[in-house]
């Protein structure tokens, strides 16, 4: 939970929700900017929406008072915590680049070994370039490895690809310890705060998402559609280096 204190340290500005939607995918809080996250669903609770009426209720708090809720065991509250996060967030836009991280990633992977974290929609693609390809997953697909599967073989692969949702449910830190030295790690999805602290702490590339149709998106996801599919969304990158290198 370190990174996670760092992160919510590093606030140094508030502001009051303005609208908030918590839908079957992903979550969305309006503050400074429209502020994204997963939705993970707690065992017990799946296709986890929270009625408008009850998501209203978290329009005129806080902002940096709710990404307090990043901390919280309930999943979905801790996810509400990072899209209040991502929401104040001060971000330095002249550090971005718009690129998909999913490019940066299939260029690097090009004949090494790849581990993706999260089951994300374009992994069949990147397979035919890779030497190896493995999914690891908490709740794992057909041919994907188990979380406990997926970090044995973790200091086997040279690049890393590793969900935004891991800061959520708190399996960041471990993966990152399970990488070996020298692997090229990037943090891509929605959920991804585009701070440099996550570039301090040993990733090289993160990739987020810059909402710029806040009425769309907002609908978007009152309705469940899923992030591959939302409109009025920019993605973009920071990196610690250069891309080209």
């Amino acid at each position: 939970m370190r990174i996670l204190r760092e992160l919510l340290h590093s606030l140094k500005m508030d502001s009051p929700v303005t609208a908030g939607a918590v839908g079957s995918h992903l979550i969305a809080l309006a503050s400074r900017r429209l502020g994204l996250a997963a939705n993970l669903h707690s065992p017990g609770y799946p296709d986890t929406v929270v009625p408008m009426k009850e998501a209203e209720t978290l329009v005129g708090r806080s902002a940096r008072d709710l990404a307090n809720w990043l901390l919280e065991d309930e999943l979905m509250r801790a996810g509400i915590g990072m899209a209040a996060l991502n929401s104040v967030l001060e971000v330095d836009y002249s550090a971005l680049v718009e690129v998909n991280a999913k490019q940066i990633i299939a260029d690097r992977a090009t004949g090494k070994n790849l581990m993706v974290v999260g089951h994300f929609p374009f992994v069949k693609q990147l397979q035919p370039n890779v030497r190896n390809l493995w999914v690891m997953e908490k709740d794992p697909h057909k041919g994907d490895l188990s979380e406990e599967e997926g970090y044995q073989i973790l200091p086997d692969a040279d690049v890393v690809a590793i969900t935004g949702s891991s800061l959520i449910n708190r399996t960041f830190e471990r993966i990152m310890t399970s990488c070996k030295l020298g692997s090229f790690k990037v943090m891509l999805g929605p959920s991804t705060p585009l701070s440099p602290i996550l570039l301090d702490c040993g990733l090289d590339v993160i990739g987020g998402a810059l909402v710029e149709e806040q009425s769309t998106v907002l609908s978007m996801v009152r309705k469940g559609v899923p992030f591959r599919r939302m409109k009025g969304i920019r993605t973009v990158v920071m990196a610690k280096d250069s891309l080209g290198a």
